[in-house]
């Protein structure tokens, strides 16, 4: 918005210039600040662009670790759950024995 204003500011001082040769010099120096805003507009948005690609993979990085780790979750769950099983299994046949051994069997 500031650069808008500086040009209409410029725009009408070179309006309100006596000569034609102070309006070319006010339309020239109008013509290179604006210039010089577009430049920085452009390399600000250059950098934003950069920023964001960068943000985006390190987001999709950050996705497929997450990804990852839920699937390796899944897995020690499912491991987890089978070696209880085992455990419930092998713990009923000592209890079994226990029994047999305790009855003289």
């Amino acid at each position: 918005m500031k650069a808008l204003a500086l040009v209409a500011l410029l725009l009408s001082a070179a309006a309100c210039a006596q000569t034609a040769d102070e309006q070319l010099l006010a339309a020239q120096t109008a013509y290179q600040q604006g210039d010089a805003q577009l430049t920085q507009a452009n390399a600000r948005l250059k950098q934003a662009q950069a920023d964001k690609a960068a943000a985006d993979a390190r987001l999709a990085a950050a996705q497929a670790a997450e990804q990852k780790s839920n699937d390796e979750l899944a897995a020690a769950q499912a491991q987890a759950g089978a070696a209880q099983k085992v455990m419930d299994q092998l713990g009923g046949a000592l209890s079994d024995a226990w029994k047999r051994k305790d009855a003289g069997q």
